[in-house]
């Protein structure tokens, strides 16, 4: 019987820091401008969120491994490529392996159920749970298979952006909120140029299985161009979004998520085409997206007693 370690190691849990981001900053933005913070719901939505991740994460790597997609040569492994290895490498099961992931779908959509029939306002938490669940259970699967053609980069953005921060925030507040929707675009953008810059050095094996991914299609002198353009965009518009005044001042403290961007930028101009030696842009990019999450969570929590 496998170990708890290699179970939990299944999860991919370094890769919550995406999901986990955007249910803090929702929360923060309800303290901030609805007054209200109910510990209990929001350590639900949190678990409820990373447990649908979790999922996300599982049955990807069922479909890539069936499919050979996680068949890779040792110089790409690492913990941002080829997903947990546990299939690969023989240390799960595939039935067993997929028993549990189903297992944390169900658990994860029963929590929002929870969350929706003891909510105020439960129908709009119901609709933004089937919106996020279904790019959740389609990233990979069947019939849609986002990844596979070249969507998955964008369900990304969407649900660990808009999704999961107007769900924290309806969780708390009971309805939705335009400075909630603008705060989680720039967030969304930088865990959608996460997975992109992780799907770059698999951008020759990927295909092989039937994963088209925008690196696939695009080769990587493009998609490193992609990547600057998206990491400068997600700036560009929170700075905006300030400017404007659809988000207060004191939210530029999510550009202490600018040093590390900007080393990912510089690791990338010279070793797009090496992995792993272009590593530190995958770290960097984690890294930028938790300082971005902390700064405006931070910022938010703040602004009431400015």
């Amino acid at each position: 019987m496998a170990s708890l370690g290699i179970w939990w190691k299944a999860t991919q849990p370094h890769s919550f820091v995406a999901s986990a981001v955007g249910v803090f900053l929702g929360a923060a933005i309800a303290y901030d401008r609805a007054g209200v913070f109910d510990l209990p719901a929001f350590l639900a939505t949190l678990a409820g969120v990373i447990l649908l991740q979790a999922a996300t994460n599982m049955s990807n790597d069922t479909v890539d491994y069936l499919n050979g997609v996680d068949d890779l040569p040792p110089h790409l492994v690492s913990p941002f490529t080829g997903g947990a290895r546990v299939l690969p490498e023989q240390e799960l099961p595939v039935a067993a392996h997929r028993r549990v992931w189903i297992a944390l779908y169900a658990v994860g959509a029963l929590i929002g159920l929870a969350l929706a029939l003891t909510r105020p306002n439960g129908a709009l938490l119901i609709l933004l749970g089937l919106v996020g669940g279904a790019f959740a259970v389609f990233y990979t699967l069947p019939p849609f298979a986002l990844q596979y053609h070249g969507l998955g980069d964008i369900a990304v953005g969407v649900v660990f952006g808009p999704i999961v921060t107007l769900g924290s925030y309806a969780v708390q507040a009971g309805t939705l909120s335009a400075e909630a929707l603008l705060a989680s675009i720039p967030l969304g953008i930088l865990v959608a140029a996460f997975l992109f810059v992780n799907e770059m050095p698999e951008h020759e094996t990927d295909p092989r299985g039937g994963k088209r991914t925008i690196p696939a299609r695009l080769g990587l002198r493009r998609s490193y161009r992609l990547y600057v353009a998206m990491v400068a965009a997600a700036l560009a518009l929170l700075i905006g979004f300030i400017a404007v005044g659809g988000m207060p001042w004191i939210a530029l403290l999510g550009l202490i998520s600018v040093p590390p961007l900007l080393k990912s930028i510089r690791v990338l101009r010279v070793y797009y085409r090496e992995y792993p030696r272009h590593m530190p842009a995958n770290a960097g990019t984690i890294q930028a997206v938790l300082f971005l999450g902390i700064g405006l969570s931070v910022a938010y929590v703040l602004l009431p007693h400015l």
